[in-house]
């Protein structure tokens, strides 16, 4: 599983090729591109962050693929909850098993953190990344996502 590819924690340093490889993610799944600065700051804010991991996949010094993560306290059910809000293998390493390699990362931190659950989404229109997550074991949930779009601040009369 992903033979040639060393497994780390993400640093600083791999700011600009982790933009890269959110912008081929925001390009396939019809997201707005995201702003170089912005995943840099953020990169850094998770870094600090005790319960955000962030990994990255390499090959000959170049990342391949990345997976962020959070470890989430679940009140409802007493144990922790794994969130993976991205991951993204680069389209001239993918079918190589870096993003095996990267999940298999993300089950052993949900093992160490006693986590019951690993979430992530994929939208009705990514067939491969919903095909890649159900050939690791993951199955579709009957949840209905809702997401607020607009002025938090500002919220629509009801």
């Amino acid at each position: 599983m992903g033979a040639g590819y060393e497994l780390r924690e993400a640093t600083e340093e791999d700011a600009a090729e982790i933009h890269a490889l959110a912008r081929e993610l925001a390009g396939a799944v019809g997201d707005a591109i995201p702003d170089e600065s912005a995943v840099r700051t953020r990169l850094g804010e998770l870094i600090e962050e005790p319960r955000a991991r962030v990994f990255v996949a390499e090959a000959e010094d170049e990342v391949a693929g990345v997976v962020s993560l959070w470890i989430k306290p679940d009140l409802a059910h007493g144990d922790a909850v794994v969130e993976v809000p991205m991951l993204v293998v680069s389209e001239g390493h993918r079918r190589n098993g870096v993003g095996k390699l990267l999940m298999a990362r993300t089950q052993e931190v949900a093992a160490e953190n006693d986590a019951s659950i690993i979430e992530l989404v994929a939208t009705n229109a990514n067939v491969a990344a919903r095909d890649f997550y159900k050939s690791l074991g993951f199955v579709e949930a009957d949840v209905v996502a809702l997401e607020f779009v607009g002025d938090a601040e500002n919220p629509p009369e009801t």
